[in-house]
């Protein structure tokens, strides 16, 4: 089972019975987003639940022995705020405005089984981001209060203005300017700080400044009427939530032409005589500060060339630095306007334009494929080609910060070829679409172009045999492997499933045989075959032909398939035994009546769901619940084992609560070949952790 660690949905559902939660979780595991779910059937376990627990999601069926308006009385009384989603079975259908008056998120007709899944998971990402904003409140509420301790024991003189009035000054501030305290300081208006002659040049410098950084010399005006030559630097901020500009003051010292140059100097880059990257990157969060704050979008551009490395070996040092010198005056001159050229690595150079229209941006990055080498050096031989890679990102309301402004432009780098002497031609990268993918399952499935990798599945209690999990991987034209997760969904989704399983365990009867060795085989069983008639008399006569021995292998049916094809299910499972197959049940413990299955299945073990057992090292409450689950399943006659399990620290945790087998990284990855080093003769004891 190979899968990727995101965050538990924690799903409260009020349903008539566990048949229609089930198919809802199973819906929303085909979605891909892991849940934690409940389904209250009285008002007592409904109370219950929400008092425990702090749940996302509540989806309430109308259907169900709770009515809606005491399923909202409930939710206000624990104080539990979350969307809650009505689905309706009634006709004709509801209107949703009365509904979304009395609280209500969303309102879904039960037939349309395609919108209720999307609206749980938008439901389940607005929590999400409420839950990030809470977090990032707090902090930074903490960051607040440890900035104002700062300050105010600061010995630079730093104030705080919005326009032109101080929202805060420390004692160092009121000191530099001749006050006894910051109080009385933070009255003055500050153009009154300052001689009456500087003043209409500070108001321009502000202006500049509330969307750049500025440094100024002025002659400060004291308490006592002298004047002091004073350097103050102003930088657009936000202190407590207000956009104002930081002050911070210095008695100017020596030439200020020279300290300017100084300044300007320090901003460049040696090489190209650009911006450098400390001095860009802080052009690229005033620009973000301008778009969040003032709506006032830019673009940033970045280009890279290729293997520097291997062009500053064939032309020298002092050619390639010819040549980063073409491209930074070239991307200085090729845009008009509000623009900043900076270098941000020894061969990335970053471009950022005020214009924030898409269209012009892709007009730009079209010009720079089309003329840059133009601009390469004399010195570059004609025999050398060159690597150019142009990638483009807007900065706009929803940038974040400058790291992740940069490494999204870097995520859409599009290779150019450019050639000296020869014209530029692109090479895109393109991805298929859904039929093209479609079209090649189809080649794939006919051509035979997949290959097996086996997981080791190891006892840690003793006394049970040993395995691989079976899995499976499609090779593209280029003999590049493919995850399942690449092609198996669209595969089920349009009835190829089945097809996917005759291949592998055709491969599996084929190829293993020839194995000497008694390992049990599990291999995954897709909802298509779960409804077939037709798969287990064909995998009947495989099995006879190759001489197979069918107690080898085990059918792996996940819960979630089972739970949306109940019937068919049961029949598959039935017809199974009777060949002399053996049944799993993986994905164990998602559905809100998990032990119905075994009511009639009798499975020989069973694996948990990656959700189940998830933090299990960090949290006493999931390893109890996880020990009671195991508990019942032993009760059962059940074997269990815990899944992806990458970590050694976690053997001694499952081993403590009762689970009888693991797989995962921690063991092996998969591979092609079942070598796995099982111990056959030795008995490997793992204490558990202290309770």
């Amino acid at each position: 089972m190979e899968s990727t660690h995101t965050a538990l949905t924690p799903l409260l559902i009020v349903a008539a019975d566990h048949q229609g939660a089930n198919r809802l979780i199973s819906s929303l595991r085909q979605e891909r987003l892991p849940l934690r779910a409940a389904n209250a059937l009285s008002e007592g376990e409904l109370t219950r639940l929400l008092s425990q627990e702090q749940w996302d999601v509540l989806v309430c069926f109308d259907n169900g022995h709770i009515s809606l308006d005491r399923v909202l009385v409930l939710c206000q009384q624990q104080e539990q705020y979350f969307p809650l989603i009505l689905v309706s079975t009634r006709e004709p259908v509801l209107d949703p405005l009365p509904l979304f008056r009395q609280g209500v998120h969303d309102c879904v007709h039960g037939e349309d089984s395609r919108y209720l899944p999307l609206a749980v998971l938008r439901a389940s990402h607005q929590q999400s981001l409420l839950r990030q904003l809470r977090k990032l409140e707090l902090n930074q509420q903490e960051l607040e209060k440890r900035h104002d301790l700062l300050l105010s024991t600061s010995t630079t003189p730093v104030g705080y203005l919005q326009d032109g009035v101080h929202l805060y000054c420390n004692y160092e501030y009121a000191r530099f300017f001749g006050y006894d305290t910051a109080a009385t300081a933070q009255v003055k208006p500050f153009l009154n700080l300052v001689s009456v002659a500087e003043r209409e040049r500070l108001k321009a410098v502000m202006r500049q400044a509330a969307e750049q950084e500025q440094t100024l010399t002025v002659q400060a005006l004291r308490a006592d009427g002298s004047e002091l030559a004073a350097e103050l630097q102003l930088v657009p901020v936000d202190y407590h939530g207000k956009a104002c500009l930081q002050v911070r003051v210095a008695a100017a010292a020596g030439n200020p032409a020279y300290s300017e140059t100084v300044t300007r100097l320090n901003n460049q880059d040696l090489v190209t005589r650009v911006f450098n990257r400390t001095h860009f990157v802080g052009l690229l969060e005033a620009a973000i500060r301008k778009a969040v704050q003032h709506g006032n979008f830019s673009t940033l551009i970045v280009v890279e060339i290729a293997d520097f490395d291997d062009v500053q070996t064939a032309i020298g040092s002092s050619d390639a630095n010819f040549l980063l010198n073409d491209i930074a005056h070239f991307l200085q001159d090729v845009a008009t306007g509000d623009k900043v050229v900076g270098r941000l690595e020894a061969a990335q150079f970053g471009l950022l334009l005020g214009d924030g229209n898409p269209d012009v941006t892709l007009q730009l990055t079209t010009l720079v494929k089309e003329r840059c080498n133009s601009y390469l050096s004399a010195a570059m031989p004609n025999s050398l080609t060159l690597q150019c890679h142009v990638g483009m990102t807007l900065v706009n309301g929803h940038a974040s910060n400058s790291d992740t402004l940069l490494l999204r432009a870097r995520n859409w780098l599009v290779p150019t070829a450019i050639e000296s002497g020869q014209q530029t031609r692109m090479v895109e990268a393109t991805t298929p679409n859904a039929g093209d993918m479609l079209d090649y399952l189809t080649l794939a499935l006919a051509e035979r172009r997949f290959t097996l990798y086996f997981q080791p599945i190891v006892h840690i209690r003793g006394g049970g045999n040993h395995g691989y999990e079976v899995l499976i991987r499609m090779l593209d034209r280029e003999g590049n492997e493919i995850r399942p997760g690449g092609f198996l969904p669209l595969a089920i989704l349009n009835g190829m499933g089945e097809a996917i399983d005759r291949m592998v365990a055709s491969l599996v009867i084929s190829s293993v045989t020839i194995a000497n060795n008694n390992d049990t085989l599990v291999v995954n069983i897709t909802s298509n075959t779960l409804a077939s008639p037709t798969f287990l008399p064909w995998l009947s006569e495989q099995l006879a032909q190759h001489r197979f021995p069918a107690g080898r292998l085990v059918l792996d049916l996940s819960e979630i398939d089972f739970h949306a094809n109940i019937a068919s299910a049961y029949d598959f499972c039935q017809n199974a035994v009777e060949l002399g197959l053996r049944i799993a049940i993986s994905h164990f413990g998602t559905a809100v009546d998990a032990f119905s299955i075994l009511g009639r299945v009798r499975p020989g073990f069973v694996t948990l769901d990656e959700s189940v057992v998830r933090d299990i090292v960090y949290s006493n409450q999931q390893k109890l619940s996880v020990q009671q689950l195991i508990t019942a399943l032993h009760a059962n006659g059940t074997l269990v084992g815990a899944p992806q399990v990458e970590d050694m620290d976690v053997l001694p945790v499952l081993w403590g609560v009762g689970a009888d087998f693991v797989q995962g990284y921690c063991l092996q990855a998969p591979t092609k070949d079942m070598n796995y080093a099982f111990v056959q003769e030795e008995e490997i004891t793992l204490s558990a952790l202290p309770q």
